[in-house]
């Protein structure tokens, strides 16, 4: 549920601000710079900046929040109920920018003309996205789904490390360490192989599921 819930929390606004920043908006460089700012940031840094924005006590979220209700929140983002949603937060925000550029370079390279007949058969923008954006950039959007996955395996146990207090919440691989440190060496390399199995599986079938015929410009 980790796994596919984040990945697709992931894959829209990374789409979206693709497309917002793929037209001719004022300042579009600096946005673009921004974005994909938190990409180059080493996961250490961001797991403290957000442990800092998501304390209940004065953490900046918390602030916001009681600022717009008009009255004091502490919702403890980090507790058994929350910390997978503060995670999922954290990463999507580190991703988001480096995905956007993946898409920006697929959607530069639709040719121009090819929207301009579409506008002037009635084409609105919805429509062609739907039935040219979409289906010339699908081969990428397929690779970064594959990129999801297997990213999303190793960067939920590094922000689980930086942010969460041990014990709090464990995502496959800071359960295989766990049972490494215990001595358990066997289950821990089992709990490897599984994690594995199941990394390749689900992109097999993302794969499967979204596979369809490569269209040609």
């Amino acid at each position: 549920m980790f796994t596919v819930i984040s990945n697709i929390v992931k894959l829209i606004p990374a789409l979206f601000l693709a497309i917002m920043l793929n037209e001719g908006i004022r300042g579009k460089g600096l946005y673009r710079t921004l974005l994909y700012l938190p990409s180059i940031l080493p996961y250490v840094i961001i797991g403290i900046l957000f442990t800092s924005i998501l304390n209940y006590n004065n953490g900046m979220l918390n602030s916001v929040l009681s600022f717009f209700a008009g009255r004091e929140v502490m919702i403890l983002w980090k507790d058994q109920q929350m910390v997978i949603i503060s995670i999922i937060i954290a990463m999507v925000w580190q991703a988001i920018g480096y995905y956007m550029v993946m898409y920006m370079a697929s959607m530069s390279a639709v040719p121009v003309d090819l929207y301009e007949s579409a506008s002037l058969d009635g084409a609105g923008r919805i429509a062609q996205f739907f039935q040219i954006t979409l289906p010339l950039i699908w081969t990428n959007i397929r690779t970064t789904l594959t990129f999801f996955i297997i990213s999303t395996i190793n960067m939920a146990f590094l922000f689980v490390k930086a942010m969460v207090a041990k014990g709090m919440a464990d995502v496959g691989l800071s359960f295989m360490y766990a049972q490494k440190d215990a001595g358990l060496y066997g289950y821990s390399m089992a709990a490897g192989v599984v994690i594995f199995l199941f990394s390749f599986l689900l992109s097999a079938m993302v794969n499967r599921v979204t596979k369809r015929d490569v269209l040609e410009m």
